[in-house]
């Protein structure tokens, strides 16, 4: 797509981000991974072997938010299973895994065109609540509409969580896991949430 093409499109992507966030946050999952693509689709491939097989040492090089997702299934009474699970699917319970962090959607829109990618691909500048962030965000055609990669998006929330553990838990992941645990009154099982689940039963 030229530029002139871009531009006739932005108020249709507009749209179809807007149609994505009431996916997300209704609950229809599946509609909104439908909309994904890119590195955040790989990064849910990759998350299917982080939480099968990564345990607390591997654990502490991943960002919060991953370590969450991570510890947070895996510590339920019965650890969810995880392996046939799509991509799109394990992106998104890790993207949705920490509520708190939901504003950081609610509040994002799409701004201005930024520049092309690749194959078809292009940038949008990312605003939040109102103010462009500086950021950008990858579109591109998905059949009838329009795809994001939320990779960038995942990383900013990662961000947010790495800064609320450092100023009201001391930057101590286990003493905000706890926190989390205690304060929603959950079941939940801390030696098994850091423990693979290769090694269950050893």
């Amino acid at each position: 797509m030229d530029r002139d093409d871009i531009a006739r499109a932005m108020p249709s992507v507009r749209t179809a981000f807007e149609a994505w966030k009431d996916s997300l946050r209704d609950g229809r999952m599946a509609q909104a991974g439908a909309a994904l693509f890119g590195a955040c689709l790989e990064w849910g491939e990759q998350l299917r072997g982080i939480y099968e097989g990564e345990g607390r040492e591997a654990l502490a090089s991943r960002d919060p938010l991953t370590r969450f997702f991570v510890t947070r299934f895996r510590g339920m009474p019965l650890p969810a299973e995880l392996g046939d699970a799509p991509g799109h699917a394990l992106f998104l319970m890790a993207f949705t895994a920490f509520p708190y962090l939901d504003a950081l959607v609610d509040e994002l829109t799409i701004g201005e065109f930024h520049q092309p990618g690749e194959d078809g691909a292009f940038t949008v500048r990312r605003v939040l609540a109102g103010e462009d962030e500086g950021a950008v965000l990858p579109v591109r055609r998905a059949g009838l509409g329009w795809g994001f990669d939320l990779m960038p998006v995942y990383q900013a929330k990662a961000q947010a969580l790495d800064a609320f553990i450092a100023e009201v838990h001391g930057g101590d992941f286990d003493d905000f896991l706890w926190r989390y645990v205690a304060d929603h009154d959950l079941m939940f099982d801390t030696e098994q949430a850091w423990r693979p689940l290769n090694q269950r039963g050893k």
